[in-house]
C-alpha cells in the first residue's frame, strides 16, 4: 500500500477504535455479528435516503452481497448491484433533467460515460487516493451521469462503501438525515469540489465505530 493511502484516524475515531478494541478483548468480530450490525444500519439508512420503505430491505441486503468485496468497481459490478435491487432492468432511456448542475447524461451517452468511469477507476493515480476521496469521486460521478431510472442514489452508495471496504476503511453509513447535507455536498462535488463529500464520507464511516461499540455494549461479556 503506498504511502498517500494509509489510514490516518482523527481524534475521535482513534479513540473509538480503542475502545472497540477493548470491548472485543481478544474475541473474533465475526463470532459477534458485528458486521451484520453494519450492514443493517446502512440499509435501514440507504433506504430512508431513497424513501423506500422497510420491505424494500431484502433487496438492498442482496445487493450488497452481489460484488465479491475484493472485486473492483467496474460497469458490471454497477450493473450486479442494480439488478440485485429488483428494479428497472437496464439504463435509463429517458431524458433527465437537473435543477441545479450539469444535466444527466443523455440516454444514448450512459454507456460510454459510465465505461470511462471504470477506466478512471482502474488507473494508478485513482488507486492511490485514500480511501473516502476515492468513494466520494465514483459517488458524485455515478450521481452526475444517473445511469438508471430508479436506485441510483442506493448503487452510488453501494460503490461508495465498497471502494472504501476494499481500500480498508470502515464502511459508511448514510442516513436519512444525511439528505440535505449530501445534496450540497453533491452540488460542489459536480463543480470538481469533492472535499465537502469526502468529509462526509469519514465521518460516515466513523459511525460504524458507533453501531460495533453499541452492539457490544448490548452483549454480555
Amino acid at each position: 500500500m503506498t504511502e498517500s493511502r494509509l489510514l490516518r484516524l482523527g481524534p475521535s475515531a482513534a479513540a473509538k477504535e480503542k475502545r472497540l478494541a477493548a470491548l472485543l478483548d481478544g474475541r473474533d468480530p465475526a463470532d459477534l455479528g458485528l458486521a451484520e450490525a453494519v450492514r443493517e444500519a446502512q440499509v435501514a439508512g440507504s433506504l430512508e435516503l431513497a424513501g423506500e420503505p422497510p420491505s424494500a430491505a431484502p433487496g438492498l441486503r442482496r445487493a450488497v452481497a452481489a460484488v465479491d468485496p475484493a472485486a473492483p468497481v467496474t460497469v458490471d459490478a454497477l450493473m450486479a448491484w442494480h439488478r440485485a435491487l429488483g428494479l428497472e432492468p437496464g439504463y435509463r432511456m429517458s431524458a433527465r433533467s437537473r435543477g441545479t448542475g450539469p444535466a444527466p447524461a443523455p440516454p444514448e451517452f450512459i454507456t460510454s460515460r459510465l465505461a470511462i468511469l471504470e477506466q478512471w477507476l482502474s488507473v494508478e493515480s485513482s488507486r492511490e487516493l485514500k480511501p473516502a476521496p476515492a468513494a466520494a469521486l465514483a459517488m458524485a460521478r455515478i450521481l452526475e451521469i444517473v445511469p438508471f431510472e430508479r436506485g441510483n442514489g442506493r448503487v452510488a452508495r453501494l460503490a461508495a462503501s465498497h471502494l472504501m471496504v476494499r481500500a480498508g476503511a470502515r464502511p459508511p453509513i448514510l442516513a436519512g438525515a444525511d439528505g440535505p447535507r449530501i445534496a450540497v455536498c453533491l452540488e460542489a462535488a459536480f463543480q470538481l469540489a469533492t472535499e465537502p463529500l469526502t468529509s462526509l464520507l469519514e465521518e460516515a464511516s466513523e459511525r460504524a465505530l458507533d453501531v460495533m461499540i453499541q452492539a457490544l455494549g448490548a452483549r454480555p461479556a
